[in-house]
């Protein structure tokens, strides 16, 4: 009797402690999830440094924060925000180029439930200037996308994320699930590649507008003074006067002829008067 009892106490006091969710982004993944077992990723430089300084990389899914209830920054100091200030996942703040980076191929992320809960989801992308070569601070992020109580698809919570135009190159996501059946909150830094925007067209230059050749000034055509209209009529040729030209010896032969015989014909006019007087 005593022994049902306490059986049935224990199950009433399991009954009523939480059940605490888990899960972390798997695509693109997280800095827990690569170095989880049986990722080709968890050989690579960073990941064996944080497992040697004692990463639980079996529990890639457990990086959480109790009673948190939104005062992120208060609770999760600059430089451990990808472990949230726990201790066992210290390695995972590293700071180091070699960090394993997904080269973005599309906006769709996911965000494996391994014990699903309901919460609203919260995410971050690293400013332009950020360097994984230096600890993340909260004043390197800025808040692209709030997602309240996502539907929970094949175990996995998936989005359709905008990130900011101005992202290209490295950078990081930061992603923040906020339970609202429990009373823990999850952190994870994913390392991401963002592909710089594909290059628009430059717009058809316009043809060059040919400049219009002056406008030839036509010359005045010389004035062609309207000649005389030539009559059908001959004009008479104007004879050359004596003061003007000398008359040729014919001319002189008979104005002397002319002259004699003018003299001839009164010598006989005065010749033929006297013989009738005389008559």
């Amino acid at each position: 009797m005593f022994r049902l009892l306490g059986v049935l106490s224990l199950l009433m006091m399991l009954s009523v402690v939480p059940a605490h969710a888990h899960g972390a982004p798997t695509d693109p993944a997280s800095r827990a999830f690569l170095c989880s077992p049986g990722q080709p990723t968890a050989s690579s430089p960073p990941c064996r440094s944080a497992i040697a300084a004692g990463l639980p990389s079996r529990e890639w899914d457990n990086i959480r924060l109790p009673n948190v209830r939104g005062q992120d920054a208060q609770r999760v100091p600059d430089g451990r925000l990808c472990s949230a200030g726990l201790a066992r996942y210290g390695g995972l703040d590293l700071p180091s180029a070699d960090w394993p980076a997904t080269k973005l191929k599309s906006t769709d992320f996911t965000y494996r439930a391994t014990i699903p809960h309901q919460g609203s989801f919260r995410f971050y992308v690293t400013r332009d200037g950020y360097t994984p070569n230096q600890p993340l601070r909260w004043a390197d992020l800025d808040q692209f996308l709030n997602v309240p109580s996502p539907p929970l698809v094949n175990g996995s919570y998936e989005f359709k994320v905008q990130l900011p135009k101005n992202r290209a190159g490295r950078h990081l996501i930061y992603t923040v699930w906020q339970n609202t059946d429990t009373p823990d909150t999850y952190y994870s830094c994913t390392d991401v590649e963002i592909a710089k925007p594909a290059a628009q067209p430059a717009p058809a230059a316009a043809p060059p507008v040919k400049a219009a050749p002056p406008a030839r000034t036509s010359s005045p055509a010389p004035s062609v003074k309207p000649s005389a209209q030539t009559s059908s009529v001959p004009r008479p040729v104007p004879l050359a006067s004596s003061a003007e030209q000398p008359p040729s010896s014919a001319t002189r032969f008979g104005m002397s002829a002319v002259v004699a015989a003018l003299g001839g014909l009164a010598v006989l006019g005065g010749f033929l008067l006297w013989r009738k007087r005389i008559l």
